[in-house]
Parts: structure tokens; sequence; C-alpha cells
């Protein structure tokens, strides 16, 4: 917590643990300070599971759908035994994105870059 009182006054947070009646809400540096968001996503969201979908929006066999989980490009994916995969949506080579839109039923479960002849199979 000390953390967070060096970007916001700890006064300022301790409002929020008042009473209703006079309490508000959390202060504007929780909301445009970006240490402060680094800090909460640390500590909400490291170490713990995170639900990033839904199993009826890859309802197919081959289906593929991108999701940015705070920054970190994931691709979700309903491999060929019909279990959904997480994996990084980066290309190992270049750095971009591998799938920027949902595609539905991929053929033969694979992905392939064209210019680099490079395949992804799951």
């Amino acid at each position: 917590m000390s953390e967070i009182y060096n970007i916001v006054n700890k006064k300022k947070l301790d409002v929020v643990k008042k009473p209703i009646s006079k309490a508000h809400g959390l202060p504007n540096e929780c909301y445009t300070s970006k240490e402060y968001t680094l800090i909460e996503r640390k500590k909400l969201f490291e170490d713990k599971w995170v639900v990033i979908g839904v199993a009826s929006s890859l309802p197919n066999v081959g289906d593929f759908k991108p999701f940015d989980l705070l920054g970190v490009p994931l691709l979700l994916v309903r491999n060929k035994k019909g279990k959904i995969k997480v994996f990084h949506n980066i290309c190992s080579h270049r750095g971009s994105k591998l799938v920027t839109e949902l595609c539905k039923k991929k053929k033969y479960n694979k992905m392939s870059l064209s210019f680099m002849g490079i395949q992804f199979r799951w």
C-alpha cells in the first residue's frame, strides 16, 4: 500500500472507507495516474485467473479470436480436439500481431504467415 501513498495522498483514499453518508469515490489520481494503474494491475491481475471469454464465442473447431488483456495480445483458439487454448498473439519473428479479428473455421487447425512460411498449429 505504501507504493500507492506515493501517488495518492492517504487522506484522500481514507475517505472511501468512511460511512456511506460521508464517503465519496476514489480520488482523480486513481483514474489518471499511469503509475497507479500499473500498481493496480499488478495487485489485481498478475497472479490470478482472469476470464477472457466464453466457450460459445468459439463454437467450432478451428475458430480463433484475438483478445487484448491489459495490453497483452492473446489469441483464443478452439483446437482439433475441441479444447480452447490461449496463446500470445505475437509473431515470434517480427513481433507483430498474428490475428486482428475473429476467424471462423480455420481449415487444418493451422495459421500460416505467407511472407515467412511459418505455420502455427494447434
